[in-house]
């Protein structure tokens, strides 16, 4: 999966007898952005057999697109804070 902020391609692996059919998993991200590194995990989820509960994330950067792209997966996606742009050194939130 690549992470655009730090610009490298990591790889996740979970043991199955860690991650399977009947278990429940929330996502939980520091900054949502592209959507790249929780689109990448919601992969793994799947291919577990597991159910994804939802995405979480503490800021998301909604003009970047990442939520929009989880929404349109089909996944709920919260956030505590929502930047809708930045532009001059200002925030605006939602």
């Amino acid at each position: 999966m690549g992470e655009i902020a730090k610009e490298t391609v990591s790889t996740i692996r979970v043991s199955r007898k860690y991650l399977g059919p009947e278990d429940r998993v929330l996502i939980v991200d520091d900054f949502l952005a592209y959507g790249e590194s929780a689109l990448g995990l919601a992969k793994l989820v799947r291919a577990s057999g597991a159910t994804l509960a939802g995405v979480g994330a503490v800021i998301e950067k909604k003009f970047q697109g990442g939520s929009a792209r989880l929404r349109e997966a089909g996944y709920k996606v919260e956030s505590l804070a929502v930047i809708k742009s930045i532009q001059d050194n200002n925030i605006e939130f939602e």
